[in-house]
């Protein structure tokens, strides 16, 4: 109900307009009830309980109501609703008073004609006052009233917002007719040519990476790969200084034999 674009149906089941409950609710989502339309229902039921023909008058004028309410979109309409279900397939026909829908709606419509005979009649008593204050009171009482009330609202409604609406279509309209046109490039690029195409390019280019790979390579600059003597020392350790070692010699010796035997302990060509 929060929605402002929406039209809020507060049926009401009271004689007594000062209370209602469920007024008090849908003032929650509509605080002065400008999209509210009220319903009071059960009128065949109301009528009898009002002793004068003015308490009629009063209750279907429903001043008081226009104080609490000023702000109101609509109301209060008055209807009645036959009692009973109607008939569905696959359940029980005897818990059903109707057959089908249009026996309701006749039902409905019936109603409708005894709660306007039945108000004129009350308000006749009142003279010529009561008289038009019947034919006023009359274009609020029944349902096809209430239906002809909320089309006409709609209908100003769905004028009102047409301006909003027509930019937030075309805008909707160009973004989907531009991501269109982007599908349409894309299933160009994927024709059988172009893909037979891309497929031989990487199958060569994955055999070229596959013989390499396979075959390796003797290129390996010591300047890149290459480690000092003591760099190789560090990294995998040597045997010299072990103990029990079958090569194992005391560090004047080592000293002695890597720079008179080995030499070249500073260049890059260990590892």
């Amino acid at each position: 109900m929060g929605c402002q674009d929406y039209i809020i149906l507060c049926v009401e089941d009271t004689a007594d307009w000062k209370h209602g409950a469920t007024r008090e609710i849908v003032q929650k989502a509509d605080p002065d009830l400008s999209r509210t339309v009220i319903v009071n229902t059960k009128l065949d039921t109301k009528i009898p309980q009002f002793g004068t023909p003015s308490d009629v008058n009063d209750f279907i004028k429903a001043k008081i109501l226009d104080r609490i309410c000023p702000n109101k979109l609509g109301g209060p309409f008055y209807t009645s609703v036959p009692s009973g279900r109607v008939a569905r397939p696959g359940h029980d026909s005897n818990d059903s008073l109707f057959d089908s829908d249009e026996e309701f709606v006749e039902a409905c419509a019936g109603a409708e004609q005894g709660d306007k005979a039945l108000v004129m009649q009350r308000l006749k008593r009142l003279g010529k006052a009561g008289e038009h204050a019947a034919i006023a009171a009359n274009k609020r009482v029944g349902i096809r009233e209430l239906r002809t009330f909320l089309e006409e609202r709609v209908d100003e409604s769905y004028r009102r917002n047409v301006a909003k609406i027509i930019p937030m279509l075309q805008a909707e309209y160009t973004s989907a007719e531009r991501r269109l046109k982007a599908c349409e490039k894309e299933i160009e690029a994927i024709s059988v040519d172009r893909l037979k195409a891309g497929a031989d390019v990487f199958c060569d280019q994955f055999c070229v990476c596959l013989k390499k790979s396979l075959q390796g390579s003797v290129v390996a600059p010591a300047s890149l790969f290459g480690e000092t003597l003591a760099q190789e020392t560090a990294i995998a350790g040597s045997f010299h200084d072990v103990q029990g070692a079958p090569i194992s010699v005391s560090e004047r010796t080592w000293d002695r034999l890597i720079d008179v035997e080995v030499g070249n302990k500073e260049h890059r060509l260990y590892g």
